[in-house]
Parts: C-alpha cells; structure tokens; sequence
C-alpha cells in the first residue's frame, strides 16, 4: 500500500471518529511513521489527561503488564490508547496475538516498529483487525 493510500485511511478514520483496533506503522522511515502515530494519539485521546494512554517501547518490555493495560477499560471516556514501538514482537513468535485477541472494543493498540515478519500470529491478527502500513 502506498504512502498516500495510508494517510488517506487514516485521515478517513480520524474524520469520522471510528478506528480500527490495531494500526501497524512500519519501515525506515522515522518522520511518516511518527507522523501518523501522532495524528492518530492526538484524534484518538483529544485534550484528556493521559490516564488512558500508555506506551511501551523497546524489546525487552513485559508482555503481562501489556495486556493487563490493554484488558483495563477506559477511565471516564471512551478509548483507551497503547502504543508501542521498537518491540521487535512482529519478528519474533510470542503469546501477544492470543492475548489481544480479545481486547474490549474501546483499546486501540499502535504499534511502530521497522522490520516485520508478515509470516508472524501478531501481524496476521492485526492486519485482519486493523490498518498495516
């Protein structure tokens, strides 16, 4: 899918306020990526606090506190907001994709990250659920 295509999705769904549970932003190129996870963080929280928002970053993060942030509901609003980049998750086999799986429809995960392996449980849930780019 090309860079326009994307950004396009993407702003469609920010316009009507409806987004995909997963959206995974992938590839070199640092700038787009960030770009489109800010535009999506700042449509998908608005002006709330952050008490619904959470972010993870790196390899070596605890895959039970992020489902346990991920099962946890929205504290007086509607969505609540996990990002996480630089995991590794999409190149490596792990339990996330099981325990995702059935996440409250009020979640919505962003994950950033620059190699991927499409052969991988977590890609294949997500780009059946979500947006890949």
């Amino acid at each position: 899918m090309g860079e326009r295509f994307i950004m396009k999705v993407i702003k469609e769904h920010i316009k009507l306020g409806s987004y995909k549970p997963f959206y995974l932003l992938y590839g070199t190129e640092e700038y787009l990526k960030k770009l489109y996870r800010d535009k999506l963080k700042d449509a998908i929280l608005g002006d709330t606090d952050g008490m619904n928002y959470s972010y993870f970053e790196g390899k070596e993060i605890d895959l039970k506190k992020v489902t346990e942030v991920v099962q946890t509901l929205p504290f007086f609003s509607d969505r609540r907001l996990v990002i996480i980049e630089n995991s590794g998750l999409f190149k490596s086999q792990n339990e996330l994709s099981t325990m995702l799986s059935g996440m409250p429809d009020s979640t919505i995960v962003i994950f950033v990250e620059t190699e991927i392996d499409k052969r991988n449980k977590l890609y294949k849930l997500v780009k059946d659920r979500g947006t890949v780019s």
